[in-house]
């Protein structure tokens, strides 16, 4: 699962969303528990525009693994993103990594995907970016 894990990050890394997501999938799918590749796979969804789905799918993780700081900072971000800024903000006062407040090392270092790494900063500059339907 590794391997499929690596080549989704490769991609990703390419920009090319819809095929890291597969690589990602693959991975998850070989191994259960193998908790970033689903993370991962959850950030190409949304990506993807897919918000909804990656939402559910990083709330499943936090289920299972409920210290898991860059899904919780995932979810926060994501919730602020779709305009749920009170239950982003509940999930980001539980993100104790303060690595997460660094936009740079966030799309350099950790390489979140554009979408999320914009509703973060949001998050953090309090910033409106979605109105809740």
């Amino acid at each position: 699962p590794a391997a499929w894990n690596n080549l989704g990050n490769a991609t990703a890394g390419l920009g090319r969303w819809q095929e890291s997501l597969d690589y990602y999938g693959k991975a998850a799918e070989i191994a259960p528990t193998f908790s970033f590749a689903q993370a991962n796979r959850s950030l190409a969804l949304y990506q993807l525009g897919e918000a909804d789905e990656a939402i559910r799918s990083f709330r499943a993780l936090l289920r299972r693994y409920p210290a898991f700081v860059d899904v919780r900072a995932a979810l926060a971000a994501a919730l602020w993103g779709q305009g749920l800024e009170g239950d982003a903000e509940l999930q980001w006062e539980r993100v104790d990594d303060a690595r997460y407040k660094d936009p740079e090392w966030l799309v350099k270092t950790r390489r979140w995907p554009p979408a999320l790494a914009e509703s973060l900063a949001a998050l953090l500059e309090l910033r409106s970016v979605a109105k809740k339907s």
